[in-house]
């Protein structure tokens, strides 16, 4: 099984993807003003498990304010955005937020999500996101 490995510039916040090969793995490019001035680039995938590992996490939500998206504090990187759904938590990698191998020379398909309802997104998410871990990592005294 594929298991492919990221992290954000300083490396305080890492990510593992497991379960699908890169080439399966979709490329988006939301075109909304934050992920456009992030140049954000998003995958996810339904069967393949995601683990964000790290202690230098801020959460930022906008929009609807349903999603948690992750910034390493140390870097500035944004690193992905996971929500909770019926009690399991879902997420995307901002494969450039985490320099993600295995896209290289792709071009991301833009996605335009502004007419979604809170009740819509959701769903979306819960169809097309991939199933989320977030450890993190207590500082030691």
């Amino acid at each position: 099984m594929k298991r492919l490995h990221g992290q954000c510039h300083c490396g305080a916040m890492r990510v593992a993807i497991e379960g699908v090969e890169a080439a399966e793995l979709p490329l988006r490019a939301c075109q909304c003003g934050f992920c456009r001035r992030h140049g954000a680039v998003w995958t996810s995938h339904p069967q393949a498990e995601v683990t964000f590992i790290g202690a230098q996490l801020h959460n930022y939500r906008f929009g609807h304010r349903q999603s948690d998206y992750m910034f390493c504090t140390e870097c500035g990187c944004c690193v992905g955005a996971a929500v909770e759904i019926d009690g399991a938590r879902y997420a995307i990698v901002n494969v450039t937020g985490v320099d993600l191998p295995g896209f290289e020379g792709r071009t991301p398909e833009p996605m335009v999500f502004d007419d979604e309802t809170p009740e819509t997104r959701a769903a979306r998410r819960k169809a097309r996101w991939s199933p989320a871990d977030l450890t993190e990592l207590q500082p030691s005294a």
